[in-house]
């Protein structure tokens, strides 16, 4: 799969970068958690107008949950969640396909 999670480091905050879709002007936005660690608190798909296609927050929805990882396979969204869950998301819907408990 294609690894979609860029981190730049700023001052010892870690900053998201948006992740352009191929084949289209939609980005996935990885809306960083307050901590600056690097983690997502959710993933939006953005169209180039900067309006919301969809939003995924992590499975258990708590403050203290974050996507830790993020990968695109093909047409779907491979994210894994601080809380142990690697969830499969539909990049068109953003539809949940599955959702499996890793630790």
């Amino acid at each position: 799969g294609t690894l979609i999670t860029d981190v730049l480091m700023s001052h010892h905050v870690a900053m998201l970068v948006p992740i352009a879709i191929p084949s289209s002007t939609d980005f996935l936005d990885l809306e960083p958690t307050r901590d600056g660690l690097g983690y997502a608190a959710r993933i939006a798909r953005r169209r180039s107008d900067d309006s919301t296609s969809w939003i995924a927050s992590p499975p258990r929805g708590e403050q203290h949950d974050a996507w830790t990882s993020v990968r695109m396979e093909a047409s779907r969204v491979i994210a894994c969640s601080w809380s142990g869950y690697e969830v499969e998301l539909d990049l068109e819907t953003g539809r949940e396909f599955t959702r499996r408990f890793t630790k």
